[in-house]
């Protein structure tokens, strides 16, 4: 298995991608009421994968982080990109539970929610959504200043001594 380091530029671009799209699959199915249920199955699917992404990007960091040159400015980007990336895990974790049991409600209740209450609660989760996709934003553009700015980047690990 590769060092984790090196999967790190790999990986983020993963979850951006999906977390990114899968606010727009649910304006979407807002937009068609017809085909809502497969299209929101969709947008599930993507914040799952995105989370779990969100996630592996974390881990895969803290190995980037143990092989870089340390300097002040490279620790001060590094401690605000880590704090960026956190709250971006915990406002999509929140968001995919919140997605979760707006898409699964109906099942367990045997019957749709009320023509004015799922579109309103699926409108307060965009809003909510955007706010997430720009903590998301924000994350990777922290990232990109690490790796632009300061010359970081994931090489090889160390020599064993």
């Amino acid at each position: 298995m590769p060092p984790w380091n090196h999967i790190h530029p790999a990986i983020v671009h993963f979850p951006i991608t999906l977390l990114t799209v899968a606010p727009l699959l649910v304006l979407v199915g807002l937009l068609w009421p017809a085909q809502r249920r497969g299209i929101h199955a969709s947008a599930l699917i993507l914040l799952v994968l995105g989370i779990g992404g969100l996630i592996l990007a974390l881990i895969t960091g803290e190995a980037v982080e143990r092989y870089a040159r340390a300097t002040p400015a490279l620790l001060a980007g590094v401690r605000d990109h880590e704090l960026a990336a956190q709250w971006t895990t915990l406002i999509f974790g929140l968001l995919g539970v919140a997605f979760a049991v707006l898409w699964t409600l109906p099942l367990l209740r045997k019957r749709a929610l009320s023509r004015n209450l799922e579109p309103g609660l699926l409108v307060l989760w965009l809003l909510l959504g955007a706010a997430g996709v720009l903590a998301l934003g924000r994350t990777g553009h922290l990232g990109g200043h690490l790796v632009h700015d300061l010359h970081t980047h994931a090489g090889p690990e160390p020599p064993l001594k």
